[in-house]
């Protein structure tokens, strides 16, 4: 069991160097330095967390939930109009697509199959599994 630590901390090292971890991290502090992006994300994590704790409600009011869903919707608009986060967005992605890559080798060596049609490995945009 010590050897699959070792050499999953190795791989989080690896990926640590990689060229997409690098512009990831690049692009995040570029982003929190930018005072629009930094407010509008802080915006937008604020009416989550509205939306969090309503859901937790036992009667949520569905009016409010889609008013906050729908104002979510605006300051992501803007957000992806802002050209740092727009190159945040683009440079997780292609860290989140190196980790599903990850994922299928790790699936296919230990399993001997690859994953099913139709799954990019990314949970981001899929609903299949959860």
């Amino acid at each position: 069991m010590d050897k699959v630590f070792e050499k999953t901390r190795e791989l989080g090292e690896a990926l640590q160097e990689s060229q997409a971890y690098q512009r990831m991290k690049e692009a995040e502090a570029k982003a929190m330095q930018n005072m629009e992006a930094a407010e509008l994300m802080a915006e937008y994590l604020e009416k989550r967390g509205q939306i969090q704790q309503m859901m937790e409600e036992e009667n949520p009011d569905p009016g409010a939930m889609k008013r906050l869903s729908d104002e979510m919707d605006e300051v992501q608009q803007k957000m992806q109009m802002i050209d740092d986060i727009a190159e945040l967005t683009a440079a997780r992605g292609e860290f989140n697509a190196l980790i599903g890559q990850i994922n299928q080798v790790l699936q296919f060596i230990v399993t001997g199959r690859m994953q099913e049609e139709g799954c990019s490995g990314s949970c981001d945009s899929c609903a299949g599994c959860h």
